[in-house]
């Protein structure tokens, strides 16, 4: 058995009940313990908390500036009081960034493994238009040479790092229970909820500016000219959403664009499920989970080339091109079909399970 630290920025885990606690508590089950630092406010007012062999560490931090050293703190004191040995300890990173510093410091520190996950696609221009992310590439070329191995969560992310990086790198793809959902019945009354969409398009995204949804909205109003019965469901939550409700505004498509919050998983399923087609925007992705979920559910995609939309559908634009996206779309509405046959790689939760511990434990055989 295993010793593993993590350093993360999720804070779902500390929320009672969600998602990513269940998920946290599966990985534990993996290991002799597993520990999580999760960059955290001190506002929040979190205390550490143990479940099991799963223990739990909000930073606490006076501000986002202090995430790394508090972190840093937290984790040294982790490893000297678990008695963490190179021979059996490994320390895991959300991403190349600020956790990978983290982990980086502490790897170099006490001599311990160092494996660090890659989520999403910075190796694309379109990561670059922040200087906040400018920074974070700046970071990863100081940790991502440091770590004993390397997880990708998709092939292109594999593909895009140097060489020496690649050899060192595996590809082990978020989770979807996809099984279940290709098997989960349409629902009933989904479609009821907006009557005067005769045919329907679904967005489930958060509403960020990477998603670009602005564009999903032009095309939107472009394809509509094809099928004026057509309407469009955005399931999603985040800082754009008031300036995509005036763009919609502005667009005229007031009555036939209804925004939803975002929701429990099946939910946005069941979306999924009632949908005639499933855009998506996005300039950069790192997987595309939500891309994947509407492909088993059965809509098909209109997407831009980023995650794995290339290995899902033909129906692929590059990203920006909302002429592309409204040709595709306005087809798809009228019944064409460009989703390609794919199989998710793991049958099974518990298949996926055992992959990634598999990972995870490489980085203390190499």
């Amino acid at each position: 058995m295993t010793k593993v630290l993590m350093i993360s920025t999720d804070r779902k885990i500390l929320e009672e009940g969600s998602p990513i606690r269940a998920r946290m508590l599966d990985y534990a089950g993996l290991f002799d313990e597993l520990h999580v630092v999760v960059f955290a406010k001190k506002e929040a007012g979190t205390a550490p908390f143990a479940i099991g062999n799963l223990s739990v560490y909000p930073t606490n931090s006076l501000s986002k500036l202090l995430y790394v050293r508090d972190a840093t703190a937290i984790g040294s004191s982790i490893i000297r009081d678990s008695g963490f040995v190179a021979g059996d300890s490994v320390i895991t990173t959300q991403d190349p960034f600020e956790t990978g510093l983290v982990g980086k410091t502490l790897s170099e520190k006490f001599g311990l493994p160092l494996h660090i996950q890659i989520h999403t696609d910075f190796y694309s221009p379109y990561f670059k238009d922040s200087v906040l992310n400018r920074i974070r590439i700046a970071l990863s070329n100081r940790t991502l040479p440091k770590a004993s191995a390397i997880r990708a969560v998709s092939e292109r992310i594999k593909r895009s790092l140097p060489l020496d990086l690649q050899a060192k790198a595996s590809v082990l793809p978020i989770f979807a229970d996809v099984t279940a959902i290709e098997g989960a019945p349409v629902p009933v009354g989904f479609r009821q909820k907006h009557p005067r969409f005769a045919k329907m398009a679904v967005v489930a995204s958060r509403l960020t500016k990477e998603k670009d949804i602005g564009s999903a909205l032009e095309a939107f109003a472009a394809a509509k000219k094809e099928s004026p019965e057509a309407g469009l469901v955005v399931v999603g939550s985040g800082p754009e959403e008031g300036k995509l409700k005036s763009k919609v505004q502005s667009l005229g498509l007031a009555d036939w664009v209804v925004f939803e919050p975002w929701a429990e998983r099946a939910t946005v399923i069941s979306y999924m499920k009632t949908a005639d087609a499933f855009l998506s925007s996005s300039l950069y992705e790192g997987y595309g989970l939500s891309m994947l979920e509407a492909h088993s559910s059965g809509a098909t995609l209109v997407v831009t080339d980023a995650g794995i939309a290339p290995e899902l559908t033909t129906f692929l634009c590059s990203p920006g091109d909302v002429s592309c996206l409204s040709r595709r779309l306005s087809e798809a509405l009228l019944g064409a079909k460009g989703n390609k046959p794919y199989v998710y790689p793991y049958p099974s939760k518990e298949a996926y399970l055992a992959a990634h511990k598999a990972d995870i434990e490489r980085a203390i055989g190499s």
